[in-house]
């Protein structure tokens, strides 16, 4: 039979095709196979033609496979069909592997047929993968260097509790025989203290663990105050006043990672502190809006000089910092752990009447 040149023009394309393209009739047999489907499966042409397309497919969703099909044929109801999306093949070897898979349909002498095109997503995914990996590193390194900066505040701050524990202690030993209830009394307050150091420690671990991106439900209202409480803690002085009247009293329940998001409150909050630090009267601010049921806004705003013009478009870039000694990655990473939840982090030009003078952060993040 005389090929036609359109015949010949799709053959070509077909096999010289670097997607892998199978089509399958109503039951599944696999009637079209490119040579990259060898490439990505691992099967030949010979091995796959005529047989049934489960063979590609993890055993999860192989044995579903033939019931999507007739399914559809009797309701219409696509789950893949001219939609796309992500699934995993299966090799030759028994390796499953990622794969983006678009499925179409035809009619070919009265019979409905489909044709699938693959693309293997191993090698993006391996560097999605590694992407992370290194945000992680840089995002626990950027921790780890606000936590060094606020290194010598926060021992001194945990030596106070365990200098009142030992002075307590020593305290209720005297009073244990002459007066029991004084010695009762210097003991809870000594645990009151035990507690209070172990707060701190606390505090200080969930800042420097190293963790993965382990996202969950969690309280955003918890993580704001417990980042408040932490640069309150090691702030020199306790000059500043860092006013929470603006959080909600309500549980605002978010779907992240516990530890990014705390580090990016602390960074904001610690930010503004430094600030401030020279003024005679500092103020910070945290306000926290459910701006709709889809999403949350959270403001830190502080009533230092605010961010210099010279730095303002390149603020959220990599080592860029108007620090003597800052790295320059805090809002950088800030920025990527907010845009990686779905949200958004920027600086607020905008200003009203109830607006501090100086620097405004907002962090928004969706609620789902």
């Amino acid at each position: 039979m005389t090929t036609t040149y359109a015949e010949g023009q799709l053959n070509a394309l077909i096999r010289t095709a670097v997607d892998g393209i199978i089509s399958i009739d109503a039951r599944g047999i696999v009637n079209l196979y490119n040579p990259a489907c060898q490439g990505i499966f691992g099967w030949s042409e010979a091995d796959v033609l005529g047989r049934n397309i489960s063979m590609l497919m993890p055993a999860r969703y192989a044995e579903h496979h033939d019931d999507f099909i007739i399914r559809y044929l009797n309701t219409g109801d696509a789950r893949i069909i001219g939609i796309g999306r992500e699934v995993e093949g299966l090799r030759k070897d028994g390796s499953e592997f990622p794969m983006d898979l678009s499925v179409g349909e035809f009619e070919h002498e009265g019979e409905r047929r489909f044709v699938g095109i693959i693309r293997d997503l191993t090698e993006r995914v391996a560097a999605e993968r590694r992407l992370r990996e290194i945000q992680s590193q840089l995002s626990h390194m950027s921790r780890v260097s606000a936590v060094a900066e606020m290194g010598s505040s926060l021992a001194h701050e945990l030596n106070q509790p365990l200098t009142a524990i030992s002075l307590f202690l020593t305290a209720s030993e005297r009073a244990l025989a002459t007066d029991p209830d004084k010695a009762r009394a210097m003991f809870a307050r000594a645990e009151a203290e035990c507690q209070r150091a172990g707060d701190i420690v606390r505090r200080i671990r969930q800042m420097v663990e190293r963790g993965d991106d382990e996202r969950k439900v969690i309280d955003l209202v918890e993580i704001i105050m417990g980042a408040a409480e932490l640069c309150s803690v090691a702030e020199a002085g306790g000059r500043s006043s860092i006013d929470l009247s603006g959080l909600t009293d309500q549980t605002v329940e978010i779907y992240a990672d516990p530890t990014q998001i705390r580090q990016v409150m602390v960074n904001l909050i610690k930010n503004a502190i430094d600030a401030t630090q020279n003024l005679d009267m500092p103020r910070i601010r945290v306000r926290m809006e459910v701006e709709n049921p889809k999403c949350v806004t959270v403001e830190v705003e502080d009533n230092g000089p605010g961010i210099d013009p010279a730095f303002r478009h390149r603020l959220f870039s990599p080592f860029v910092t108007s620090k003597e000694h800052g790295l320059g990655i805090g809002l950088s990473i800030c920025h990527t752990i907010a845009e990686s939840h779905g949200g958004s982090l920027d600086l607020i030009e905008d200003r009203n009447e109830t607006r501090l003078p100086g620097a405004i952060f907002r962090l928004r993040l969706p609620l789902e």
